[in-house]
């Protein structure tokens, strides 16, 4: 049976039919939103998710513009960065705006144009016409329960009778994002590695351009498959315990970088270092790891670059970057 990989607009629309069901946010959202100091934080406004406005309150050199890949569905990245990105603008005495668009490419390109300074991308995206230029771009990784590693988990819902991915051949499967490393790029590598050809594996595929939409498609049966990131999938049934029971990993990838925080190529220098630091010694006070808890980071450390040539491997791989 041969893959039929939908269009994006059909894509969108599965899914925000499917999804809808789920409540679920899939709205092709374009986020920006003002963060206060937490010390006098008011009510943060999700009503404003449009272009930003033309004239801001303050000097376009106060902002610190901070995008946050779609790995989690906008609203949950509100809640699970506010913190965070509050306390980095505090420390570098400038105000916090999270910038979110609908996937990974339109995101690549803020940071690439300079819209923003900071972004927290997929490993699948990084930046840079070659290892250098990546390397350079690279700013910081989170460690997360010990480890600066994550891989891709196979999932199925729990009362499926697939035991290997093997067993998904011909099935309907869910991938995050095009440039994603464990929602598209691992899974496409496993299967070419065990001899398969990834465009007629499955009988239907979509993009649900997120890890936590992926998670509930599958937990509710509107498809028989998906890829999802570790490290999601860990946060999502922390948070939803309920999903446990419907839901089960039958394969996984090898492990790769976690995914990396980055910087404009356009960045000030000194900002830059000023923002490392601040990244480098969150989790050395109350307040730092109140926020990286929420996200489940023990703390940000250095980038070890030779967590990602795998990535960058498989990616030229399956021809994805």
């Amino acid at each position: 049976m041969s893959d039929k990989l939908f269009t994006r607009r059909e894509a969108i629309w599965i899914g925000t039919l499917g999804l809808l069901q789920l409540g679920i946010l899939t709205s092709a959202s374009v986020g920006w939103w003002d963060f206060k100091p937490i010390r006098n934080q008011s009510e943060i406004n999700l009503s404003i998710l449009n272009a930003p406005p033309q004239k801001q309150e303050h000097d376009s050199n106060e902002l610190l513009r901070i995008a946050v890949a779609s790995v989690i569905t906008p609203m949950e990245n509100v809640d699970l960065y506010g913190d965070l990105l509050n306390l980095l603008g505090e420390r570098v005495d400038m105000q916090a705006q999270m910038v979110q668009r609908e996937n990974y490419s339109d995101t690549n390109h803020l940071i690439e144009n300079g819209d923003v300074q900071v972004a927290f991308i997929c490993s699948g995206a990084l930046l840079g016409r070659d290892k250098a230029e990546q390397a350079e771009r690279i700013l910081v990784a989170p460690e997360i329960a010990g480890s600066s590693k994550y891989r891709s988990y196979i999932i199925v819902p729990a009362h499926s009778p697939a035991h290997f991915f093997r067993d998904l051949k011909g099935k309907t499967f869910a991938y995050t994002d095009p440039l994603s490393f464990s929602g598209r790029i691992a899974p496409q590598y496993m299967l070419k590695k065990a001899g398969y050809n990834p465009s007629s594996f499955f009988s239907k595929t979509i993009f649900t351009y997120s890890h936590d939409n992926s998670i509930k498609a599958v937990a509710e049966g509107l498809v028989h498959g998906a890829a999802v990131d570790s490290l999601i999938y860990d946060l999502t049934l922390s948070r939803r315990p309920e999903l446990m029971d419907k839901i089960k990993v039958i394969d996984q990838s090898e492990e790769v970088g976690n995914p990396p925080v980055v910087v404009s190529s356009q960045i000030d220098p000194e900002l830059r270092a000023r923002i490392k630091n601040v990244f480098l010694t969150l989790h050395l006070d109350d307040e730092g790891r109140k926020a990286l808890r929420l996200l489940q980071f023990d703390r940000f450390v250095h980038a070890d670059l030779d967590l990602y040539d795998r990535v960058w491997e498989m990616s030229q791989e399956v021809g994805v970057g």
